[in-house]
C-alpha cells in the first residue's frame, strides 16, 4: 500500500546552408556550403535542480496520497507511474485503505547527457516511511522546456542502501544507451520481451540463460502458475502470460559498459467458465477484495480479463560479462473486467 513513486538514439543533426552569391552569380558558379556542428549533449538537470525537483515531488505525492486525489497525482506523475498509482487510488478508495507517509532520507541520482526534449534523469531515494525501509528508483521526465518534471516510473528495491545492485555503478552524468545496442546481453528495447518470455516459459525460454534468478523472477513465475492452477482447476479455461508493456524504455550507461534500464512488463490473464464450476474471488491481505476494488462483483461466475503492470528496473551487462539482473519493481493491477 504505497505510492511508488526510452532513451532515444542521439541523432546527429547537420544543417547545410547554401550561400547565394551576391551581385548576380554567373551560371556554373558553385554555392559554398557551411556545416553546422551537431548540438553537444548536456546533463538533463543540475544536481541542485534535481534536489529541488525531488523536494517538489515529495510534497506533491504526499498531498495526492493523503487524499487519493488523481488530479493532484497527475501533476507529479505521468505515463506508467500515473496509470499504476491511479489504479491503486481506485482500489484504496473502494476498500478503505490508506498510504503511509513517504519519508526520503539518503538520495543517489544521475542526470544523463542529452540533446533536446523530452529529457529525463533518475533518483534512487531511500524511503524510511516504509517498514522496512525501501529505495524508490524514480525516473523524472520533462516533455518540453519549462514544463513540470514528473515521475514516469516508480519501481522500488528492497535493498535500501549501498550500491544500486551488485557491481552496478553509474556516473553522475552518464551517456544514454541506444534501444538497439547489440553489445549488451539484450538490447534495452528488447529486454522487456526477453524477461517476459522467461517469466512465461521458464526454462523452456530461449532466453532463460540470459536472465539471473531472483525474487522478481521467482515470484512472477509463481503468480502465473497460481492463476493457471486456480482457474483451470476450478473448471475455467484460458491463459496467463507475461508480455512487454507498451511503455517507454529509459536506459543509461553504467561504468562497467552495461546499462541500467527502466521498462514495463504486463501480466495478462484471460479466462472463461466452462461447464460446471464455482465462482472465483480475488482477495489479498494487503489490498483486500480486488474485484470489488475495480467495481466488478466479488465473485465472478462467467469470465475475467485482467491486466497487471510491473514497472521494472534492471541491469544489463555487456555480452559475455554476466546475466540480466532485476534490481527493483512495482506491481499492481491496471484493469479488471468480469462478471
Amino acid at each position: 500500500m504505497r505510492a511508488r513513486a526510452a532513451a532515444a538514439l542521439l541523432g546527429v543533426i547537420t544543417a547545410t546552408i547554401s550561400a547565394a552569391g551576391c551581385f548576380g552569380d554567373t551560371p556554373g558558379d558553385k554555392n559554398s556550403e557551411l556545416t553546422v556542428p551537431p548540438p553537444k549533449p548536456v546533463p538533463a538537470i543540475s544536481q541542485q535542480g534535481a534536489q529541488q525537483v525531488l523536494k517538489q515531488y515529495l510534497a506533491g505525492i504526499t498531498n495526492a496520497n493523503a487524499k487519493l486525489d488523481r488530479t493532484q497525482l497527475a501533476k507529479v506523475q505521468t505515463g506508467s507511474a500515473l496509470q499504476l498509482t491511479g489504479a491503486q487510488y481506485k482500489v484504496f478508495k473502494r476498500n478503505d485503505l490508506r498510504y503511509w507517509k513517504v519519508r526520503y532520507t539518503s538520495v543517489l541520482g544521475a542526470s544523463p547527457k542529452e540533446v533536446g526534449y523530452p529529457r529525463w534523469f533518475f533518483v534512487a531515494a531511500t524511503d524510511k516511511g516504509a517498514a522496512p525501509a525501501t529505495r524508490d528508483l524514480l525516473v523524472f521526465v520533462q516533455d518540453r522546456k519549462g514544463t513540470p518534471w514528473r515521475v514516469a516510473y516508480a519501481p522500488y528495491s528492497r535493498v535500501a542502501t549501498g550500491p544500486l545492485g551488485p557491481g552496478v555503478d553509474v556516473a553522475d552524468y552518464p551517456s544514454l544507451v541506444a534501444s538497439g545496442d547489440s553489445r549488451l546481453v539484450a538490447p534495452p528495447g528488447k529486454v522487456a520481451a526477453v524477461l517476459a518470455d522467461v517469466v512465461t516459459r521458464g526454462g523452456r525460454s530461449v532466453f532463460a540463460s540470459r536472465v539471473a534468478g531472483g525474487r522478481f523472477l521467482t515470484s512472477s513465475r509463481q503468480s502465473l502458475a497460481d492463476n493457471r492452477r486456480a482457474f483451470t482447476g476450478n473448471g475455467w479455461s484460458g491463459t496467463s502470460k507475461a508480455v512487454a508493456a507498451r511503455t517507454p524504455v529509459y536506459a543509461v550507461r553504467t561504468t562497467s559498459g552495461g546499462a541500467l534500464v527502466w521498462f514495463g512488463i504486463d501480466f495478462r490473464h484471460t479466462y472463461k467458465r466452462t461447464g460446471t464450476s464455482t465462482g472465483m474471488t480475488w482477495q489479498t491481505s494487503q489490498y483486500g477484495d480486488l474485484h470489488k476494488g475495480f467495481g466488478i462483483p466479488s465473485t465472478i461466475t462467467s469470465y475475467v480479463v485482467r491486466q497487471e503492470r510491473n514497472e521494472v528496473v534492471a541491469y544489463i551487462p555487456p555480452q559475455g560479462k554476466g546475466r540480466i539482473v532485476v534490481i527493483g519493481n512495482r506491481w499492481f493491477p491496471l484493469a479488471i473486467a468480469g462478471r
